[in-house]
């Protein structure tokens, strides 16, 4: 908490420090956009997930013995195709499949046992690649369990980006315990990384006065901000600052875009 407020009574020192330049060198562009497409991809492909779970709850009474063992999302044109399926290895097979639209459920549907298609190679990739990340021996920082979201492959071959977020709950947005693994074709976690160093609970309310207008952070692992920053500023529907270092800057994250506010006097801008 301390942290936060420094940093916020740093921010609100930018109204009186001068314009800074925006140049960005052409790597660092390319790590900026990349960081806004994954960010918006990330949050589209939970929330997908998060409309489909209160859609499946719907339509199967007995969710909890329904045997439930995972879910699939893929883009399906300007659609995303989710499927929660049951079974075990090449037995898996899809219980519900449902298409997301906007961040809404356009359709959805149940298959009665016996005539449950089975999961595509895309599909039980996703799958396979849910259980590796499972198997990581990693905490989430709220009393939730991760949010395990597959960034749809490409293809059937191409490796796969996991991402095990720690859960929002009602007091607190979590900014730290989230981390991404990759997985190769084979099954087998070849990269991983956390994107923070320790778990950093910021309060939903403000010394009891409400919702903040904008939240600021510290982030020291890398010198701009990432897709995380991205998804939180797009599932909290909050601007988001983030200070960073070597060199200092102030970086604000508005939804899927990610901006550069602010150079501290003395230093000139990273280009």
């Amino acid at each position: 908490m301390r942290a936060f407020l420094a940093l916020a009574a740093f921010f609100c020192a930018l109204a009186v420090l001068p314009d800074a330049a925006v140049a960005q060198s052409a790597e660092e562009q390319g790590r900026i956009a990349w960081a806004e497409q994954r960010g918006q991809l990330l949050y589209e492909v939970d929330r997908a997930a998060w409309v489909t779970t209160d859609d499946l709850a719907a339509r199967v009474r007995d969710l909890a013995g329904a045997g439930i063992r995972g879910w699939t999302v893929e883009r399906d044109g300007n659609f995303y195709l989710v499927v929660y399926y049951v079974g075990e290895g090449d037995a898996r097979a899809a219980l519900y499949r449902g298409r997301v639209e906007n961040g809404r459920v356009v359709s959805g549907e149940v298959f009665a046992a016996g005539s449950r298609p089975a999961l595509t190679p895309i599909q039980r990739r996703i799958a396979d690649a849910r259980d590796a990340a499972a198997r990581l021996d990693r905490q989430p920082c709220t009393e939730a369990h991760f949010n395990i979201t597959v960034i749809p492959p490409e293809n059937a071959e191409a490796p796969i980006d996991v991402y095990a977020l720690t859960a929002q709950i009602q007091d607190v947005y979590p900014f730290g315990g989230h981390f991404r693994m990759t997985v190769s074709p084979s099954g087998q976690i070849v990269a991983q990384r956390a994107f923070t160093n320790s778990c950093l609970n910021m309060p939903r309310q403000q010394n009891g006065h409400g919702q903040p207008a904008a939240l600021v952070i510290t982030h020291l692992l890398d010198p701009i901000p990432t897709e995380i920053h991205v998804f939180m500023s797009l599932s909290i529907g909050l601007p988001v600052y983030v200070g960073t270092a070597n060199p200092q800057r102030i970086w604000s994250v508005e939804g899927s875009h990610i901006g550069l506010v602010q150079t501290p006097p003395g230093r000139p801008p990273h280009t």
